[in-house]
């Protein structure tokens, strides 16, 4: 978005959705888990959050970027996204795409291509590089 897009005066909104009902540890789903560890693995992706929230805001000011970070919860993340840049009078949606595989697009669903077929304004779909989905890991 910064190197291809981006224009002096734009106002951007950087926002992250934690899908809390996805956690799985090891190969049993949270729901399924001890209390205990339940909340240590909700403490860990609390960090986890905090840590990419700090990183989101460095970036706007590492790009001296007018906006804000916005962390986003609460059920299905494209849903979510939607409803929130309808809230926010957003105008333009800017998303990355994580490249998972077919079958595990299918099964999992894709929060991009989501967005792509729901959203009320236009999307971008920036795909990572490997190197980059690193750093956002």
């Amino acid at each position: 978005y910064v190197e291809s897009i981006h224009k002096p005066g734009n106002y951007v909104i950087l926002a992250h959705c934690a899908e809390y009902l996805n956690l799985n540890y090891g190969m049993v789903s949270l729901s399924q888990a001890d209390p205990s560890v339940v909340e240590r693995t909700i403490n860990e992706e609390e960090k986890r959050i905090h840590t990419l929230i700090e990183h989101l805001n460095n970036i706007l000011k590492t790009h001296n970027m007018t906006g804000e970070v916005v962390r986003i919860q609460g059920g299905d993340p494209g849903h979510q996204i939607v409803e929130k840049t309808k809230e926010m009078n957003v105008d333009f949606l800017v998303t990355g795409s994580r490249g998972l595989g077919k079958l595990r697009r299918t099964l999992m669903g894709s929060v991009s291509d989501y967005l792509v077929h729901h959203a009320h304004i236009p999307v971008m779909v920036y795909k990572h590089t490997d190197k980059e989905h690193d750093i956002h890991q």
